[in-house]
């Protein structure tokens, strides 16, 4: 399963091969498990045998469901299948939300941020029946939907600005891609579309340059992975890269772990190793590195294309200024000895003021070097593409059979169609969401339920990652299927699946409890309530500066264009990443190794590996983190200035509310915090604080912007 494991331990850090050995351990476990069970039943099967495979579920042809019982709480198709299930089980619903949760629900669902003061007075003031399906048509035109559903994906490509593992060099240009990703999202490219540019944007036609620029930035995504650069064998890289492009292909569109057969047939899925070679052959004829300047020398680095018009000639123009650089700088050595001994009157040839026109000449050469171009990381086709020997127990100097290019026969019979001089990407971009031929069905229901992972709080696939054998089965296999179904008819349009989920009755409930529902589903799969959802670290961030009115709303492109080549150094790092940017959480650095520590602290996606689903924990170190970070305490600072501008203390205990609850306080809760400033106050006088009242009412801030209320979505 583990398909590095045989690759010399030299080539990775202790740590990378420690994790990598705990890995595999793992699968071995499982390995024996799944035998185990097998053996207790009577079974022998041969797990990774395409053709039987077609029998698992996630395989199947979509099938167009309607629900059999038309409920009258429900208000779209999506109520009447959830129904069903909570009837089957003698269960039923709890009360619709209130307006003002729901709003906040949906505003940040769909923007990553609260909604304003006004935008709640606004709705709450609009009794026209359409009122909420006006706001979610706002908020999805919304330039903040793509920075937010950009993230989602982002996750899954595991976006960073470094190249992390063993030589964390920075990653100057991936802001591109982040960028380009966050509009196509705003622009709701379809689905598919989305897929083929990030597969083979450099390979499609184009009308302009711009387009073809836009296309090649989507390309990315193959470049972005993390890559062992340090003694590397360039054989064995070739064969690495190629394999975590496989995994991250076959997690983010397929929810399937194909880069366990790279060693062996799959233990688990219907793949053999033979294909695991077929799709390398098409991404082994593709190359995201190149030679290049980085750290004084000549290193093998991500590539880089030049963008615009005289993209290429600005790119070679910058790369032959360094490649020249140790050559001029001999040349300028020379030229300085020669020059003082034409001024001790030893030399002969030259005058002196010549020699000294000559150094000049050098040094201003060097000591002028060119700006950086525009440039992204982009893919290329190699110049003879071709198919793909499999390695013997995945070790890349121990060729076996070689395998014609093509894609899962799982999913199909028909191989791939690949012209002569192509790598075949424009044609596994297009079987990824072919739904007759291809994968699409598949990708077609990992989508779906992604989308309502990330609306509801969980997966009708509560695996998100995994829809293969280990993988759960779905709660409602009916709804998924016409999400999935409907998600295609639309054109694969992402806003419309978006919109379809949260118009649902099932989208407004509350999160109360009912101890009834409580015994009888205790994980809620059957969805009687809301779950109750912790915001993620952007939007918490996001909301904070929000509230402190220091949120820079603008277009952000790079964000480490300061750092060195190292993204990370060895030893003491002086220059390193900043987090105190005004702009949106989704444009700060993600270094690789050396995450904000906002990210961090409260799970953010693991950089190195597509991410469907963050991990979810609740420890004291997040509680500690709101009561010390710096951030967090300038925020409160700023919304104290903030409220100074309200005399009043009872209106101050009001906006403090509105912006941090999207609520007013109940009563109680005014008459607390007022008791809570007029001790605070007295107690700083007494200890001769300056400011009392100020430093008063910054520590009230604090304390709310710490609050379970201010951090989850009821």
């Amino acid at each position: 399963m583990n398909s590095y494991l045989n690759c010399p331990q030299d080539t990775d850090g202790p740590m990378v091969f420690q994790y990598r050995v705990m890995r595999f351990r793992l699968t071995i476990f499982v390995v024996i498990w799944v035998a185990a069970l097998s053996l207790a039943q009577g079974e022998v099967p041969d797990p990774s045998d395409p053709i039987a495979g077609r029998d698992h579920w996630a395989f199947q042809p979509l099938k167009a469901s309607v629900s059999k019982s038309r409920a009258d709480w429900s208000r779209t198709a999506i109520d009447d299948f959830i129904m069903a299930g909570l009837l089957k089980a003698e269960l039923g619903p709890v009360s619709d939300a209130e307006p003002r949760a729901l709003l906040r629900r949906v505003t940040f669902q769909l923007i990553g941020l609260p909604p304003t003061p006004q935008q709640v007075r606004d709705y709450l003031e609009d009794t026209r029946p359409d009122a909420f399906e006006r706001v979610v048509d706002q908020l999805l035109d919304s330039p903040r939907f793509g920075e937010r559903w950009g993230r989602h994906w982002l996750d899954l490509a595991r976006y960073a600005d470094s190249n992390g593992l063993d030589e964390n060099f920075l990653f100057r240009e991936a802001w591109r891609y982040r960028n380009w990703v966050i509009d196509a999202v705003n622009k709701n490219l379809p689905f598919d579309q989305f897929v083929l540019n990030q597969i083979a944007g450099d390979l499609l036609p184009y009308d302009t340059i711009e387009e073809r620029d836009r296309q090649r930035i989507a390309g990315g995504f193959l470049v972005i992975g993390p890559k062992v650069l340090l003694g590397n064998n360039t054989n064995n890289q070739r064969m690495e890269v190629a394999d975590e492009q496989i995994d991250t292909i076959g997690r983010a569109f397929l929810g399937l772990t194909v880069g366990c057969a790279r060693c062996h047939d799959h233990k688990f899925e219907p793949i053999p190793t033979a294909d695991y070679y077929a799709l390398a052959g098409i991404l082994t004829s593709t190359t995201v590195m190149e030679q290049r300047h980085m750290l004084g020398q000549q290193r093998v680095m991500e590539r880089l294309v030049g963008l615009g018009a005289k993209g290429d000639d600005s790119d070679a123009t910058y790369e032959q200024y360094w490649r020249d650089l140790p050559n001029k700088k001999r040349a300028l050595k020379e030229a300085k000895l020669a020059l003082d001994s034409l001024k001790k009157k030893d030399g002969e040839g030259l005058s002196v003021p010549e020699q000294q026109a000559k150094v000049d000449a050098l040094k201003k050469v060097i000591d002028s070097p060119p700006a950086i171009p525009p440039r992204a990381m982009i893919p290329c086709d190699v110049d003879s593409p071709g198919d793909e020997a499999i390695r013997i127990a995945g070790q890349f100097d121990r060729k076996g059979e070689k395998v014609s290019r093509g894609y899962l026969k799982v999913m199909s019979d028909e191989g791939a169609k690949i012209a002569e001089g192509q790598s075949g990407r424009r044609e596994l971009g297009r079987w990824l969401t072919d739904v007759e031929t291809g994968a699409g069905r598949l990708t077609a229901r990992v989508t779906a339920n992604r989308v309502w992972h990330h609306l509801i709080g969980r997966g009708l696939v509560r695996t998100v990652d995994n829809f293969g054998r280990t993988g759960e089965m779905p709660s409602h296999p009916e709804l998924l299927d016409r999400l999935a179904g409907e998600l295609v008819e639309s054109g694969w349009s992402m806003k419309a699946l978006v919109r379809k989920i949260v118009l649902s009755r099932t989208f407004a409930l509350s999160s109360e409890h009912d101890e009834a529902s409580h015994a009888i589903d205790p994980d809620n799969k059957l969805i009687w309530r809301a779950h109750r959802r912790r915001l993620d670290p952007e939007s918490i961030r996001d909301a904070m500066l929000v509230a402190a009115n220091q949120l820079n709303l603008e277009w952000t492109d790079s964000t480490v264009s300061y750092l060195g080549d190292q993204a990370t150094a060895v030893g003491q790092n002086k220059n390193r990443r900043r987090t105190d940017f005004p702009c949106r959480s989704v444009y700060l650095p993600v270094i690789r190794n050396d995450l904000p520590e906002l990210f961090e602290v409260f799970d953010f996606a693991d950089p190195h590996a597509a991410t469907g689903a963050r991990p979810k924990t609740t420890a004291a170190t997040q509680g500690l983190f709101l009561l010390n970070d710096e951030m967090v305490m300038d925020a409160a600072e700023a919304m104290e200035q903030r409220l100074g501008a309200h005399s009043d203390d009872s209106e101050k205990i009001e906006r403090l509310f509105e912006w941090t609850f999207s609520a007013p306080p109940a009563d109680d809760e005014r008459d607390e915090m007022l008791d809570y400033i007029r001790m605070t106050t007295n107690r700083l006088k007494t200890d001769g604080d300056p400011e009392p009242n100020k430093r008063a009412w910054a520590m009230a801030c604090h304390a709310v912007l710490s609050t379970s209320r201010f951090q989850y979505l009821e």
